[in-house]
């Protein structure tokens, strides 16, 4: 699936992102640093705000994204990764989630699905979506199948969250906010459940091809 020809697409949001690894994260920094242990447990939460596929509209569309990494060094692939579509998409919206994630419409999930097994997902899967954003703390949940809570550390400031910048990272906004997280994952085989390890988030804007 690709965008209608000659057309372009652009998505802006909410991205979350939490692993099994302590904090901070080593992978984050660079998939070519080892996770704090043995294998990679990863999901990622997506509130799509505004965005447009060609023609069609993306606003207010979320998607769940998990990987399960057989080793320690994400940058060596092999991940099962599974995808959830926002069962409130309409074909068009769905086609372009399916696309933008996939990686088939380029920008920066292309990236992260050359090292999925086979460059692709071992499920895709329409999927009632539940996001809560608020201050300090961001929730979306798959009913029955994941979810992911995750809320800002505390700072020297209270009032200010602690951030990470100038990364080198493909999916993130510029501003990555550090945070602990709660995630658990049932389907397809794979399973876990995580208290108080790594998360963050940020505000994301992505385009292609």
């Amino acid at each position: 699936m690709t965008a209608p020809q000659g057309s372009k697409w652009w998505a802006e949001g909410d991205l979350l992102d939490a692993c099994n690894c302590e904090l901070l994260c080593p992978c984050h920094v660079s998939f070519r640093q080892k996770a704090t242990y043995d294998t990679c447990e990863a999901i990622w939460g997506v509130n799509i705000e505004r965005g447009e596929w060609g023609e069609t509209r993306l606003d207010g569309l979320k998607a769940v994204i998990v990987a399960f990494v057989p080793g320690p060094l994400m940058i060596e692939g092999g991940w099962t990764a599974l995808l959830y579509i926002d069962d409130r998409a309409d074909p068009d919206q769905e086609q372009a989630l399916t696309s933008i994630f996939s990686g088939a419409s380029g920008g920066p999930w292309s990236r992260l699905a050359a090292f999925f097994t086979g460059g692709k997902y071992k499920a895709v899967k329409r999927a009632s979506i539940d996001f809560v954003k608020e201050r300090r703390a961001r929730k979306i949940k798959v009913p029955g199948i994941a979810s992911l809570e995750i809320e800002a550390i505390r700072g020297v400031d209270p009032d200010e969250e602690v951030k990470l910048v100038n990364l080198r990272n493909v999916i993130h906004g510029s501003e990555h906010v550090l945070a602990l997280s709660t995630h658990s994952v049932d389907d397809q085989g794979i399973k876990w459940e995580n208290v108080g390890k790594n998360g963050l988030y940020s505000t994301f804007r992505w385009s292609g091809p």
